[in-house]
């Protein structure tokens, strides 16, 4: 079979036509399989601009094409008329014929024209292709390298464009937060924040590049009103307290069957934050009764030694998972782990607007993991209903506050979510 790529007297020939004709005119054609050839070209098919009907007909001409025509010594040509592709399609056939065009010129395919212009394939006794005339995927096996790396980078740029929007989502949703926090203070950077989100001459990395210095200034703002509302705080009537030692004999310790509070304080607070113990030992000290201690009856009933629920009773991780999937899906990330939800902690603080000392704070008192919870609750309800929360930072101080008084129920909220 003649390898002499011919192109009809009747096209307009372009460069990439050329280009793609001069490509399949070669006869060292690379080693490629057909599998390999479809998986690449529909991965680099929006990179090279083909898409709606052009796709269509690529995806058809490749339903087409036999595997084994990519081999050596044959040509991978598909014979199919121009009328048939627009039945196929729905379209009109000038319509496939500028898609054709467009593939061609994209390095995909190259036209193989018979003298009398028509399409066909003649095999021989054993299969062989001894004529084929019709549309040649030999330019696609010399570029299939190049559309590798072409698909590889257009993914990478869509993922990053996907994380910039994410971004911009996320500190326009903060600064907007801290203005309705201290409207005097971070009003006017709500308004800068909202000028740079709708300036169209700025790409979306841009933007979110903008945003996220805007919110470092926000931030460092906040820590500088922070601290200067502590150093306005004064120590003078702070009394010296005498500390509280435990006169019980060791014999009575031993011999009583109750719980001893300590253990109820180890028992209610999770054992993976030493912050949250020591809290608890400073605010529920052992010995005489006080004011802060909870009635015997609350600790267990009937002598049993049955401890008072956590805010973590009936909390799974897996029940956070299913019930924060607008959270996941926002930011990219799974919460399939406890150690996951943590890390992602940084990033829910953000989309919610709440400070770094704020979200410390709730740490110190009710621990990493359930800090960590009701970050993702607060975050998931928010990106659900936003005007139903005004405040996501005031949401979460305020679930913590009733995690301290040992009236926040976590798990019927992350059961309303799923």
């Amino acid at each position: 079979m003649s390898s002499t790529q011919q192109i009809a007297s009747f096209r307009k020939v372009s460069a990439g036509i050329l280009a793609s004709a001069h490509l399949a005119s070669q006869e060292d054609r690379p080693k490629v399989t057909k599998k390999e050839i479809s998986l690449v070209l529909k991965r680099v098919a929006p990179a090279l601009g083909i898409d709606g009907t052009a796709y269509h007909v690529l995806d058809i001409l490749l339903g087409l094409v036999q595997p084994d025509d990519f081999q050596a010594g044959k040509r991978p040509v598909v014979a199919i008329s121009n009328q048939r592709l627009a039945e196929y399609t729905r379209r009109t056939t000038r319509t496939v014929t500028r898609c054709l065009k467009k593939l061609v010129e994209a390095g995909v395919l190259a036209y193989r024209d018979s003298p009398t212009g028509r399409r066909y394939v003649y095999r021989g006794s054993e299969g062989a292709l001894e004529q084929a005339y019709g549309l040649d995927f030999s330019p696609a096996c010399f570029n299939l390298e190049a559309f590798k790396v072409q698909a590889d980078a257009f993914q990478r740029r869509i993922k990053a464009e996907q994380e910039a929007r994410r971004a911009v989502t996320r500190f326009s949703r903060a600064i907007a937060d801290m203005a309705e926090l201290e409207p005097v203070e971070f009003h006017g950077f709500a308004a800068r924040a909202q000028a740079i989100v709708i300036r169209d001459e700025l790409n979306v990395a841009e933007k979110a590049a903008l945003l996220e210095s805007l919110y470092a200034q926000v931030l460092a703002l906040h820590e500088a009103h922070s601290l200067k509302n502590k150093d306005k705080m004064s120590c003078a009537g702070d009394i010296d307290v005498s500390p509280l030692f435990i006169t019980t004999p060791t014999d009575s310790l031993g011999s009583n069957s109750q719980p001893t509070c300590s253990n109820e304080q180890y028992t209610k607070f999770p054992s993976d934050n030493g912050f949250a113990v020591d809290m608890a030992l400073e605010k529920e000290p052992c010995g005489g009764r006080t004011e802060t201690q909870r009635p015997k009856s609350q600790v267990g009933r009937g002598g049993g030694g049955k401890f008072p629920e956590t805010n973590l009773d009936g909390v799974s991780i897996g029940l956070i998972q299913s019930a924060c999937s607008s959270v996941q899906a926002e930011l990219g990330v799974g919460l399939s782990s406890w150690p996951a939800l943590c890390g992602a902690a940084e990033q829910l603080r953000m989309l919610i607007g709440l400070s770094p000392s704020g979200y410390q704070l709730a740490v110190e008192r009710q621990g990493r993991y359930l800090a960590a919870a009701c970050l993702a609750v607060v975050a998931e309800k928010a990106l659900r209903d936003p005007e139903h929360i005004a405040s996501p930072g005031g949401y979460f101080r305020a679930m913590i506050d009733r995690a301290g008084e040992g009236k926040l129920h976590l798990h019927k909220s992350l059961h309303g979510l799923v």
